[in-house]
């Protein structure tokens, strides 16, 4: 009968315990300012109630549980969770090799080893969601990092991955620069015709990857291929497109002449990285199919700077200066014609400089709102996650982040967020 009292008490103690753990968590944070993205409004003075990862209500006052946890941000200006929709994390941004020796030299421990710090990196600075479109043929490393990021073992963002960019025979995702009798392995992101095309896609999700992507041009950091060309056929890039949406995810294509992005805009691709050369006739064609451009313009204001000072090859500077000429002028175009646009940074560059993005778009688009809906609401939709992130609302993840000035009244002082908060979680306050 002790006994039983005792194995008694301690299921009790259990269950109490148990109990405690599950129990609702409340924090109150109290914004100076709150820009709502959705309307393009800046609120003064707002309550934000967060009940364990979710927002549950928003007002000049709250309904707060007396045991709820303070947050005090009325110096600050609060605003969503960022987002960046073209991000590569698998090196140091040293830039001291080549593309197609960086690929081969580091092991996928390294590279995940890498990536773990990188997106720590874009979660102090602010994002807290991201999208990988393709690690260049390492096997499936930024799954990992997402995977062990969810399970809670480490801090990060919410990632998003394509993790193998397909490229063609001799395209941008090639080993282009290695010789003939180098004795070089066949990638396997290189893929060609379409019975090849439809097992690597589904390969690919076999693995996890959330997104495909494709590279429908050549590019600026590699060697030979040609940006102003499509990479495949018609009939290629169909069969990406149709095999992609039959297993209801999504895909994008790297594509800078506009050959490219029409191709992939015409077999209904969802979204376009770069853009760079696009056409008025290929913009309106986007906007009418519903088609999101990626700009990344940050990274050729980078490379343009490298070149300057001799840090890149004279074959990749000439393609930089190519495509530069024509890319602000894309950009705007695609305002103009009402092109749904969201933010990448391409980081090639050293990641703590990826939220340099919006300054680099707000050069370009004179509408700091806008830009700050590329990097917040318009990304989620480009997701499909615009019920669950993207804006500061009821029902939304508690993806909050502030910074001490508004970046609609001068879009830097994004470059300034000092409190972030992922999924009720803080994991920056103040300084880094």
């Amino acid at each position: 009968m002790k006994i039983f009292l005792q194995l008694t008490q301690v299921l009790t103690l259990g269950l109490a315990i148990s109990s405690a753990q599950a129990a609702d968590r409340y924090q109150q944070l109290h914004c100076g300012k709150l820009l709502d993205v959705e309307n393009k409004k800046t609120l003064l003075n707002q309550q934000i109630l967060v009940k364990n990862d979710v927002i549950v209500e928003i007002g000049e006052t709250v309904d707060a549980p007396s045991g709820a946890d303070k947050i005090d941000l009325s110096t600050q200006t609060c605003m969503p969770g960022l987002m960046d929709m073209h991000v590569h994390i698998g090196g140091d941004g040293s830039m001291d090799k080549t593309l197609d020796v960086a690929r081969i030299s580091g092991s996928d421990a390294d590279a995940a080893l890498y990536g773990l710090h990188n997106v720590q990196s874009l979660l102090g600075q602010g994002f807290t969601t991201i999208r990988i479109p393709g690690e260049f043929g390492k096997a499936f490393y930024d799954i990992a990092v997402r995977n062990i990021i969810n399970r809670g073992f480490f801090e990060g963002p919410r990632m998003l991955v394509s993790s193998r960019a397909f490229s063609p025979t001799g395209g941008h995702g090639d080993a282009n620069s290695f010789a003939y009798d180098s004795h070089m392995p066949k990638f396997n992101n290189i893929v060609d015709g379409e019975d090849e095309i439809r097992r690597a896609v589904r390969e690919e999700f076999k693995y996890g990857a959330d997104w495909v992507k494709i590279m429908a041009s050549g590019g600026v950091m590699s060697q030979y291929d040609d940006p102003t060309i499509a990479a495949y056929s018609k009939k290629e890039f169909e069969a990406f497109a149709d095999e992609v949406h039959r297993h209801k995810k999504k895909i994008t294509a790297h594509a800078h002449g506009d050959a490219g992005i029409r191709a992939a805009v015409e077999a209904g691709f969802d979204s376009i990285e770069h853009g760079t050369m696009l056409t008025e006739s290929t913009a309106k064609l986007m906007a009418k199919k519903g088609t999101y451009l990626v700009p990344t313009v940050y990274v050729l204001d980078w490379i343009l700077e490298m070149g300057r000072r001799g840090g890149i090859t004279a074959s990749n500077l000439g393609k930089a200066e190519l495509v530069a000429e024509t890319h602000s002028k894309a950009v705007k175009l695609a305002y103009k014609h009402g092109v749904k646009m969201a933010l990448g940074s391409d980081p090639i560059f050293p990641m703590e400089l990826a939220i340099k993005e919006f300054q680099a778009m707000a050069k370009r688009i004179p509408d700091n709102w806008a830009v700050l809906q590329m990097g917040t609401i318009n990304s989620a939709e480009l997701l499909g996650l615009e019920d669950q992130i993207g804006s500061l609302a009821v029902g939304k993840q508690a993806d909050i982040v502030a910074a001490p000035k508004s970046p609609i009244d001068e879009i830097s002082n994004i470059e300034q967020v000092n409190f972030v908060m992922k999924g009720g979680k803080v994991f920056r306050r103040s300084p880094q």
